[in-house]
């Protein structure tokens, strides 16, 4: 998908909120790696991490207006357009990429009762399996399948 969308930092830091959404039922879709940490830019090619990108995200700060400024102009959130390099790589990557997607009923049922799968509790992991999808399905939610079985692993 090409980068078609809203360009502005509000929209990226709006997307990236999504993307940070609902971990408590899902990994994050994107994630910041970063093990050498430094305060300043670090030069040079960095193929496991990214530690400029983290300094730039840490640096960022909002355009400050007048009271001039405040009272004839909007009061959207502006980001100020400096040193900002790797955070506009990252814009035109999350912003070219759909929004993350939650997990499906069965997989969040699958990843509870996994460690039961492998403690050799196979009946606690059909019980616990049929309650997740049980209680997915009192809510009003909608499962994706309208079979219930099993997964395979």
């Amino acid at each position: 998908m090409p980068f078609v969308m809203d360009r502005s930092d509000v929209s990226l830091a709006a997307r990236l909120m999504t993307h940070w959404a609902n971990l408590d039922v899902r990994e994050p879709s994107v994630k910041i790696v970063c093990r050498n940490y430094g305060e300043k830019p670090q030069p040079g090619l960095h193929n496991w991490d990214c530690p400029n990108l983290l300094s730039e995200l840490t640096r960022t700060r909002r355009v400050k207006l007048t009271a001039q400024q405040l009272l004839s102009r909007n009061l959207a959130e502006a980001i100020v357009d400096k040193d900002n390099h790797a955070r506009d790589v990252m814009k035109y990557i999350i912003m070219s990429h759909p929004e993350p997607s939650v997990k499906t009923v069965e997989q969040r049922a699958t990843e509870a009762v996994k460690t039961l799968i492998e403690a050799g509790d196979l009946n606690s992991a059909v019980i616990r399996y049929q309650q997740i999808m049980e209680e997915a399905t009192d809510c009003g939610r909608p499962m994706r399948s309208g079979r219930r079985r099993w997964p395979n692993h």
